[in-house]
């Protein structure tokens, strides 16, 4: 059976006029083009993003149409659309929560351990049950992030030994080196070993059919590669054994049904009869002829047989036949044509699309080892015709192509298993570095579910060839791959991948012929499944075939597919906001005005989106851990070597002298040792020497023998001992005593013994250890005059009197005889007393003395008047001569006797009073009167001063 081939392009443009056209390329068997566009104008989406932003995390967008300036009902394409009020309903659809599986090197193969659990996410859909200006449903859409799950699975790498062999060492010695200095080396067996590690594999839990799993292939019956487990890039592992393999016998229930990817994907048919023997009821046999397919791996240029029967003797006729069967191949898988044989197509329900899609994400490893094989076929019949001369354009052009697509095939399975990567190709591009840098980290941060799908980028200055200036971007369905016009800025680039990556999307979901113009573009052509679903249409029809939407979306309902989807994953990672549009009446086509006014179908239709984007990314994936890389060690034995150091060693012991000290009674006593006499000494030594061998057991054994030796001379040190005598004065003492008997006056100091100073007689002899050295002093004391101390006494003051002197009063007494003098009042002495308060008695030996005197203020007793009378009276007697005691009076110069009054006197002090007493009148000349008045006078007025200063 042979099947058509057909490759779609689906291409971005901008529009420079208000009509825009439809681009048919006819590149093989059947192309079909279709124009897309970012609008009218420049798009207000920000310019640069931060290009590690993730997707937005628990957001929620409700999202409502924007009514139309005109009101009524909207006839588009022959469809009207009707106000018909619809019944309000929610719908939850659970997000499951991402699953992230985390490789943990130090825990073995089994072990799994959550680290984080995630949260499911929801998708609301709600059914407002109003409608728009236009009749058109308003249906809005929540969606509410899943957080993340991240589990942590061992993966320890494994060692085997599987043999050793065993090393053996050697031993020697090295007399350059000293003992101690071994060289070892340790013997190490040789062994075998097989490290194993580990790599977590994920898969989808999107529903697929089993038979893209498996690896089973009917025509076939012996392997044709194995995987090679030391390489780590998974497209690297999967190496071709041989690239042809016999024709195997048929067996007796031959048919030609195929049922799993290997065989559906496998397309290049070359036939050829052969028989199948059928055993009859009877027991007897007969062949049946039938029709046997001849794959690519078998038209094996060795098998002359073959290629005579299928008629391609001729070198130029099979390897020309060769490179069209690889390119069948290619072909096939590459779009993926076999998608509509795995689920066969039904227009009605996405369901199926979806299965498609999930279906065309896996490829196994036998399929690759196909796609492999078929390429490396490829390459040997290019080679073989490039050598005879006659490759042909066409078939230059077919190997540039199976080139690609076996690159893009490679980049796809990767992704599958796992190592995903974003090829851009930037060989057509002076694009900056910076932006380079940008734009890739913008890839990066699409969710990895998104970044699988998209298997290599090709960035053009310019036009992409083959396309028009307004060309934005090109997805082709034959390689999956995505050309893109340069532009500086990084977010209209990201929106053009995002729409060309739908159109693959849209591609792998299934490609069909139509029956009716369902998509109203009236055309009866090729459609992609996704988009031409009754499902997508009837949003088509609702919300962008409609005047106000631009005509590009209006017209192409892949397009519209394509560009919904694109906005909705940017607006949703990236805050982009959706584009919006204005009918103009004049041209009869819509704009877009720039500042966010107008009709978005994006927006209307973005419940529709939201779903489609949960059901082609939302799916977890499961994992398992698998051995990966398995490296086979082989070491040598490592033969042991010791090398003991047995450098002989000369040791001399050295014997020393001893010191022997003595001491010279003629050398003075030197403390410091400076004066002694050294009589050097010498060292005694014996030297050996110590040579090493080794002895039967490999061990170092040490031999001494004596080189030389000589005998110690003793060191001699000879100190002074001289013994010294000196005399020591012994200072005198001084011995103070206070007196109170008063045999010294008040504050009188007195030496009553000089004293003397004493002398001592010092004579100091010295002992030497003659083994230390160590002498030792001796001192003897002799007393030559003792020490006589120094005596001082000294009296310290009492209280002080000072009498104060009565005063004597004469009075005259007419009744005693003239002269005669009787006392009256005997009169008493009054006093002035003060007392020692403080003082300082300063002793300095001879020079000690009292000073700092302090006394108490006077107390004063006052003196009482001594009275005495004095006789007036007159008597006359007769003269006669008498001798006074004081000398001879004679009469006749005896003078008469005077009155005297009532008068008073001062008396002079006397410390010892007598007892008064009364005595007579003392007579005498008047000499003598006139010096007692005269002296009572002067008492008088020392007296009066006396008691004057008392008084102040």
């Amino acid at each position: 059976m042979f099947r058509d081939k057909k490759e779609v392009f689906s291409i971005r443009k901008t529009v420079l006029g208000v009509g825009s056209i439809l681009l048919g390329v006819m590149l093989t068997t059947q192309v079909v083009g279709a124009e897309e566009t970012t609008g009218l104008v420049t798009s207000t989406s920000p310019t640069s993003l931060v290009t590690t932003a993730p997707a937005v995390t628990n957001s929620t967008s409700t999202t409502t149409t924007t009514p139309l300036a005109t009101s009524g009902t909207v006839t588009s394409s022959g469809t009207t659309t009707l106000a018909v009020p619809m019944i309000p309903t929610v719908t939850e659809t659970v997000i499951s929560s991402p699953i992230r599986y985390v490789s943990d090197p130090s825990q073995a193969v089994g072990y799994r351990q959550i680290q984080t659990q995630g949260v499911d996410g929801k998708l609301i859909t709600t059914q407002t049950g109003a409608l728009d200006a236009n009749g058109n449903p308003v249906i809005t859409v929540q969606r509410i992030e899943p957080t993340e799950t991240v589990i942590v699975l061992g993966t320890k790498p494994t060692t085997t030994v599987t043999s050793t062999t065993p090393a053996t060492t050697v031993y020697s010695v090295d007399v350059t080196k000293p003992v101690g200095t071994d060289l070892v080396i340790p013997a190490v067996d040789g062994s075998t070993s097989t490290t194993t590690t580990y790599k977590i594999e994920t898969e989808t839990t999107a529903p697929t059919s089993p038979a893209v799993y498996s690896e089973a292939y009917k025509w076939i019956d012996q392997p044709f590669y194995h995987v090679d487990s030391t390489q780590a890039l998974p497209s690297d592992r999967i190496a071709v054994d041989s690239l042809f393999v016999p024709m195997p016998a048929l067996p007796a229930d031959f048919n030609r049904s195929e049922s799993t990817v290997r065989e559906y994907a496998q397309y290049a048919e070359n036939y050829m009869y052969d028989y199948i023997p059928v055993t009859n009821a009877d027991g007897s046999t007969t062949r049946t002829r039938v029709a046997r397919p001849v794959t690519s791996e078998m038209l094996d240029p060795t098998n002359s047989q073959l290629r005579a029967t299928l008629g391609l003797s001729d070198d130029n006729t099979f390897y020309a036949r060769l490179l069209q069967a690889s390119k069948d191949d290619l072909w096939n898988t590459s779009a993926q044509d076999y998608g509509l044989e795995l689920v066969p197509e039904n227009l009605t329900s996405s369901s199926d699309d979806f299965l498609r899609y999930n279906n065309s994400n896996i490829i196994n490893d036998a399929l690759y080892a196909d796609i492999k094989a078929d390429y490396q076929r490829a390459q040997l019949a290019y080679n073989q015709l490039t050598a005879l001369g006659t490759l042909t354009a066409e078939q230059q052009a077919d190997m540039d192509l199976m080139t690609r697509q076996f690159d893009s095939l490679t980049r796809r399975y990767n992704n599958y298993r796992d190592s995903v990567k974003i090829d851009v190709d930037y060989s057509h591009t002076a694009m900056p570095d910076d932006q380079k840098q940008d734009f890739e980290a913008r890839l990066q941060s699409l969710p990895l579910e998104i970044q699988r799908v998209i298997a290599n980028l090709v960035i053009y200055d310019g036009e992409i060839p083959g396309m028009g200036a307004t060309t934005l971007g090109l997805a082709s369905s034959a390689d999956q791959s995505i050309s893109l016009k340069y532009v500086p800025n990084n977010t209209e680039l990201l929106a053009t991948v995002l729409h060309e990556m739908t159109h693959i999307i849209d591609f792998k979901s299934g490609l069909y012929m139509e029956t009716s113009d369902r998509n109203t573009d009236n055309t009866i052509d090729t459609v992609m499944a996704l988009s031409d679903t009754a499902e997508f249409l009837d949003v088509y029809h609702t919300y962008f075939d409609r005047p106000d939407v631009w005509s590009y979306y209006r017209d192409n309902s892949e397009e519209a597919f394509a560009e919904g989807l694109s906005q909705y994953i940017m607006h949703r990672l990236y805050g982009t906001p959706y584009d919006t549009f204005v009918a103009n009446p004049r041209t009869g086509d819509a704009y877009m005005p720039g500042n966010g006014s107008g009709y978005s179908p994006f927006a209307a239709s973005e419940y529709y989106f939201a779903s489609l984007y949960h059901k082609l990314f939302d799916y977890p994936r499961t994992a398992r851990v698998v051995p990966y890389l398995v490296t086979n060690t082989v070491t040598a034995p490592v033969n042991g070597r010791v090398i003991y150091g047995a450098m002989p060693v000369e040791t001399t012991v050295s014997t020393p002298y001893k010191t022997i000290y003595a001491g010279d009674m003629t050398l003075a006593y030197d403390p410091t040792g400076q004066s002694n006499i050294i009589k050097e000494g010498v060292n005694g030594s014996e030297t050996t020497r110590t040579t090493y061998t080794l002895d039967s057991n490999n061990q170092l054994v040490a031999t001494e023998s004596v080189v030389s030796s000589s005998i110690a001379k003793d060191q001699v040190i000879i100190k002074g001992i001289k013994p010294v005598a000196s005399d020591k004065q012994v200072a005198m003492t001084v011995v103070y005593q206070e007196v109170k008997d008063r045999s010294l006056g008040d504050w009188q100091v007195k030496v009553v013994d000089a004293g003397q100073d004493g002398l001592v007689r010092l004579t100091t002899t010295y002992s030497l250890d003659p083994v230390t050295g160590v002498i030792t002093p001796s001192t003897k004391e002799i007393l030559i005059a003792q020490m006589r101390p120094m005596i001082i006494q000294y009296q310290v003051g009492t209280s002080q009197s000072s009498p104060i002197a009565y005063q004597v009063q004469y009075v005259n007494d007419p009744h005693i005889p003239l002269g005669t003098q009787v006392i009256l009042n005997p009169g008493r002495e009054g006093s002035s007393t003060v007392s020692v308060v403080s003082y300082h008695f300063v002793q300095d030996g001879p020079n000690s003395r009292f000073e700092s005197i302090v006394y108490s203020s006077p107390v004063v007793v006052a003196a009482q008047d001594r009275v005495i009378a004095v006789g007036s009276k007159l008597t006359v007697v007769a003269p006669k001569s008498e001798i006074s005691k004081i000398g001879i009076v004679s009469k006749e110069t005896q003078e008469p006797m005077v009155q005297v009054g009532s008068t008073k006197a001062p008396v002079l002090k006397e410390m010892n009073q007598e007892p008064l007493k009364s005595t007579l009148p003392t007579t005498g000349d008047d000499d003598n009167f006139f010096m007692t008045v005269i002296s009572s006078i002067l008492l008088f007025g020392l007296g009066l001063k006396l008691k004057k200063k008392d008084i102040i």
